[in-house]
């Protein structure tokens, strides 16, 4: 019997364990689908070496060494190179990890390297396997995990290019299976029964029959259409940031530019602030290749070079092209996640406290000092940039005729995917036709997305589907959306006729916060103002900002040297006298000094403003840290003082309850209550045996009376209220005493 009876646990367990360790694997199924986790074959190794483990009840000390021998050992062939048995490797892991951890207090998960994500990974499915085995195998329970399971892989199914059909098939068909097993053995306990033989798998026959044959009508039966609109571009608001592809994304910079659409949430937080002494755009990096559907850069894996003189390695204007030096001061916010610069066009160099080398993408044209991304924040907090702005002259661009297509700088950037719809080549040709140079061409298409006919909307803004392009649905179909919609466009159409545009991205020059001298002023740049704009290759002249977005100012300068160079041959009644060359300058003089006091103004408000937001909610925050201790504080203070307040609890959840079922389900509370006070039932022990020993621990008979009047509720249900009558008091005080 003995013999029997721990065949079919031992049977249980392994069945346990084998469908629990499925139901995991579903968790790493979609890994190399929609992250860039690779050999997911080794965590799937690890989780069934555990569940191994503790199925043949390894004790710890044995146990232990094994599992981090494991992780070890799959570390170093991932990510450090010798021989694993040397352990010269661990010097590196060591430091690799004092590291990231240092990372943690400044929430800079993304500077965090792949060895120590993949070590906390491992980690997580070590709590994973046990935390699964307590729930199945000592509480009975796998409800919680099997729904989480099933949300996890349709979400991942809605919102990622992974198809979770089969996945969802598989977690239903093993989850009904597990609630149907462990509901059995709950029973079994409640009611004391002994299994004979094959009774147990007599059982789960049928058991694994109705639910095969539910799934299979299931997927047989004919199924409506969706009743709802799609959740998804309200849900990628709020979870997705401003990584999510498609939806509506947090506003910010992004590294992928691959699929371009959709509205975008607002976000106010703080990215840099800078000391200028004139407006101007922020440039972070370029993309040349458009696909249809948004841009990347022709060489993806192009190597940075370690810059040694920026003006050699990067050109912006002709020598002939009057420019003014500038120096800007600019220091970022801590919880900025990204080590790129903010630079403006014509940089000539940059410094910082530390001297630190930078580092250019040069078909990008992104700069950073720390190439592999493995730097600190504290490293790099602040810089100063030289840059000469430029002043454009319209004469010498009015002089400009397209390049010759031999030419490197035209093959580049007129690239246009084979499937743009002929629309919107003969849109541009249209708009262009009446002009005799590329500037007035350039001029003519941007006006034209200036015109009454598009909208500037940051909401409502739809996303390509199919094979259909992104320019071709914003010109033809939607006619609104915000500055990717309007610079990609202007590019596609320029390129469309020849004329070489590229993509820039980065942020525009803020808002005013303070005046820090005669000449500079104070801006924050916020993830509120990261824009995208077109520069346009005019030969002899160099790349040219251009603004085609709706409510965008241009903040560079065109000036027309021909009125200025003429001024000798105006008529003598056109020119001004000195009289009122000085009133002018008098007038400049008093409209610079309002903009002063205006632009102060504003920066006092902003401050009002931002002190009266008194909770700063951002994640690496000293109030988000401050929170966490206190919940940890109270959740402590609840676990220790958990007897005396669940008991006041239970007593006022079930005193004045008049039913049938009431005195069943609390005098199984009550045994719980005990268990929390250290006094578990053994799992040998009946009712009776167990109300004696509580009563030796009470030094009264209590229990074995309450015990009593429960056998005889159970076994004559029509007195079961009756007996709760007459036991409710007995019942309270036990549990009154478990809290003292």
């Amino acid at each position: 019997m003995t013999t029997q009876t721990s065949y079919v646990e031992k049977s249980a367990a392994v069945i346990y364990y084998l469908f629990a360790f499925l139901l995991l694997w579903e968790w790493l199924r979609p890994l190399n689908v929609f992250s860039n986790t690779a050999n997911t074959f080794v965590f799937i190794f690890f989780i069934a070496v555990s569940f191994l483990l503790i199925l043949f009840k390894a004790r710890w000390y044995l146990s232990f060494p094994v599992k981090i021998i494991i992780i070890l050992f799959i570390l170093h062939g991932m990510f450090y190179q010798g021989v694993f048995l040397s352990f010269g490797w661990l010097t590196d892991l060591i430091e690799d990890t004092v590291n990231n951890i240092q990372l943690i207090p400044t929430a800079n998960w993304m500077s965090m390297t792949a060895s120590y994500r993949t070590l906390l990974f491992f980690i997580l499915l070590w709590l994973l396997v046990y935390l699964i085995h307590y729930w199945v195998l000592i509480q009975k329970r796998i409800l919680i995990f099997f729904v989480l399971t099933l949300l996890y892989i349709t979400v991942l199914d809605t919102f990622t290019q992974y198809d979770a059909t089969f996945a969802i098939v598989r977690t239903v068909l093993i989850g009904f299976f597990m609630l149907g097993m462990l509901y059995f053995d709950r029973l079994k306990k409640i009611e004391n029964l002994q299994m004979k033989g094959l009774a147990f798998f007599r059982w789960l026959l049928p058991l694994f029959a109705f639910i095969v044959l539910s799934m299979v009508v299931a997927m047989l039966a004919p199924k409506a259409s969706p009743q709802w609109p799609d959740p998804v571009p309200y849900l990628t608001a709020v979870g997705n940031g401003e990584e999510g592809i498609g939806g509506r994304k947090k506003i910010g910079y992004s590294e992928s530019d691959e699929n371009l659409g959709g509205g975008f949430v607002e976000d106010d937080t703080e990215v840099f602030t800078h000391i200028s002494s004139e407006r101007h755009y922020w440039r972070i990096e370029t993309k040349d290749v458009y696909t249809g559907k948004g841009w990347i850069a022709s060489e993806q894996e192009n190597d940075f070079e370690e810059i040694t003189n920026i003006q050699d390695e990067l050109f912006w204007t002709d020598e002939s092209v009057k420019t003014k030096q500038l120096e800007s001061i600019v220091t970022f916010n801590n919880n900025y996640r990204h080590f790129h610069l903010m630079y403006p066009l014509g940089v000539t160099s940059i410094q910082t406290e530390n001297n630190l080398d930078f580092y250019l993408n040069p078909n990008t044209e992104l700069i950073t000092p720390f190439p592999e991304n493995d730097g600190s924040r504290e490293q790099f907090k602040s810089y100063k940039v030289t840059y000469n702005l430029p002043t454009y002259s319209l004469d010498e661009m009015r002089k400009v005729q397209n390049l010759p297509e031999s030419d490197p700088i035209h093959q580049r950037y007129t690239q246009l995917p084979d499937s743009l719809p002929s629309r919107v080549r003969d849109l541009a040709i249209r708009l262009t036709m009446n002009e005799t140079n590329q500037y007035d061409k350039t001029k003519a298409i941007e006006e034209y997305l200036g015109s009454a006919d598009f909208t500037y909307d940051k909401d409502d803004v739809a996303i390509p589907e199919g094979e259909q392009d992104y320019v071709d649905q914003f010109l033809f179909e939607t006619l609104k959306g915000y500055c990717d919609n309007f610079s990609t466009s202007m590019i596609v159409l320029l390129r469309a006729v020849d004329i070489p545009a590229r993509w820039v991205k980065g942020y525009t020059e803020g808002d005013f916060v303070d005046v820090v001298n005669e000449t500079e002023r104070e801006y924050k740049v916020t993830n509120n103002n990261a824009h995208s704009w077109v520069e346009v290759y005019f030969e002899g002249v160099g790349w040219v900002p251009f603004e085609p977005t709706k409510g965008f100012i241009n903040p560079y300068t065109v000036s027309n040297e021909t009125q200025s160079n003429e001024t000798e041959d105006v008529p003598e009644q056109q020119q001004q006298t000195p009289e009122e060359e000085t009133q002018q300058a008098e007038a400049e003089k008093e409209e610079q000094k309002k903009q002063t006091e205006k632009e102060v103004e504003e920066a006092t408000a902003s401050a009002e403003n931002q002190e009266s937001s008194l909770l700063d909610m951002r994640i690496g925050s000293a109030f988000v840290y401050s929170l966490l201790v206190i919940i940890l504080i109270a959740g402590f203070v609840l676990y220790k003082t958990r007897l005396k307040w669940f008991a006041h609890f239970i007593v006022r959840k079930y005193k004045n309850r008049h039913d049938e079922e009431v005195f069943f389900h609390a005098f199984q509370s009550l045994l719980k209550q005990l268990e929390r006070k250290g006094m578990k039932r053994k799992d040998s022990q009946t009712l009776r045996e167990y109300a004696h020993t509580i009563d030796h621990v009470f030094q009264d008979k209590s229990m074995t009376i309450l015990t009593e009047n429960y056998e005889r509720a159970l076994y004559r249900r029509t007195d079961a209220e009756k007996e709760w009558v007459k036991s409710a008091e007995l019942w309270e005080n036990l549990i009154k005493k478990t809290s003292s």
